[in-house]
């Protein structure tokens, strides 16, 4: 599995060379399309080589390489810390132009003649969730070749039965111990990471305008900031209590064999609902009067900001427990197996 995610990941990340990472369409004031602002992940478009973003020529090599080594190297190890500090580059990278967006001013003349101009401010768009996708998907290969890497390197468990079979008092008898195993362990860590990320976004905005005073296009993980405090919407009690509900019983002992897929796929609606947040950014109408009596309003839009990182963190943690659980189920079997031969 490690090996095959990076390869889905590049599928996500070649997707974003055609379906727009960041677009202004939405927020274009004019019909122009020459001021249109596009981004993708060759850079903004129209695209050419004098303007192609270096970073991004960076990322794309660093993926090509994480693809092609994963299937020539032996060993995972080094692959996989490789693999998941570029998941974690590549979200990074996500969220500061989320936070700092792209923008372009324009200047020109009306039908009067009169000089106009103003700036285009790109927003996130589709391609924004594959971009994340992709920084999700190269975290999760490099946890998982990390523990690839030390299922086959370590053979204790094996060596403990058949130690403990051969110097029992009572031939055909084994000792049940307990093992918790780094996997389990991480199982049951990640649900609170996602925990605490979501009572970051308390304080942290998830959507916000800093151009602006208004108070009622700031959304963070209690919902949208109103004069009555916060209003609580149908997706954030949601997320709360997929949040909680994974991260108290992820603590529990002898959990039933369905639950990790159940906090992956939980991770996923998760993720889902930081899409659905994207897409539909909170609107004010604002109206007013100018200096001259004339009557004049707009629309003021909550940006994506810090928080959004805080959620997909949140998010990414639960699809990795998820994918914890079942790898530590998969690596039982062999010891139940084990010990049910010892016993007969």
């Amino acid at each position: 599995m490690a090996k095959v995610l990076p390869i889905l990941a590049m599928t996500a990340w070649v997707a974003t060379i055609w379906v727009p990472v960041f677009d202004s369409t939405s927020n274009s004031l004019h019909s122009n399309e020459s001021m249109v602002l596009i981004v993708t992940s060759l850079g903004r478009r129209p695209i050419t080589l004098s303007e192609i973003d270096v970073e991004l020529v960076v990322i794309w090599a660093c993926l090509l390489t994480c693809v092609i080594s994963g299937w020539l190297v032996n060993g995972l190890r080094l692959w996989a810390w490789a693999a998941a500090v570029l998941g974690i580059v590549v979200m990074s990278h996500l969220g500061a132009m989320v936070e700092d967006p792209p923008t372009i001013m324009w200047d020109g003349k009306d039908g009067d003649g009169m000089w106009i101009g103003g700036m285009e401010v790109a927003s996130p768009s589709v391609g924004a969730a594959f971009w994340a996708f992709s920084g999700v998907v190269l975290v999760t290969a490099g946890i998982c070749g990390l523990i690839s890497e030390r299922h086959r390197s370590n053979v204790r468990i094996r060596r403990w039965f058949a130690t403990d079979h051969r110097t029992s008092g009572r031939p055909g008898r084994a000792t049940n111990h307990q093992h918790i195993s780094a996997v389990d362990r991480a199982a049951c860590l990640f649900p609170l990471l996602a925990l605490a990320s979501w009572i970051v976004m308390i304080w942290v905005p998830i959507m916000d305008n800093t151009a602006s005073d208004e108070d009622d296009v700031t959304f963070t993980s209690l919902g949208r900031q109103t004069a009555d405090l916060v209003d609580f919407e149908p997706s954030v009690v949601i997320a709360w209590l997929i949040v909680l509900i994974c991260a108290v019983v992820g603590l529990a002992n002898d959990l039933p064999r369905w639950w990790p897929a159940i906090v992956l796929g939980l991770g996923v609606v998760l993720y889902a609902l930081l899409v659905e947040r994207l897409a539909h950014p909170p609107i004010v109408r604002w109206a007013g009067e100018t200096t001259d009596g004339q009557s004049i309003s707009a629309s003021i839009v909550g940006y994506p900001a810090a928080g959004v990182s805080y959620w997909a963190l949140g998010s990414a943690a639960l699809v990795s427990a998820g994918i914890c659980g079942l790898i530590g189920q998969r690596r039982q079997h062999p010891i139940n197996a084990k010990r049910r031969h010892l016993i007969s």
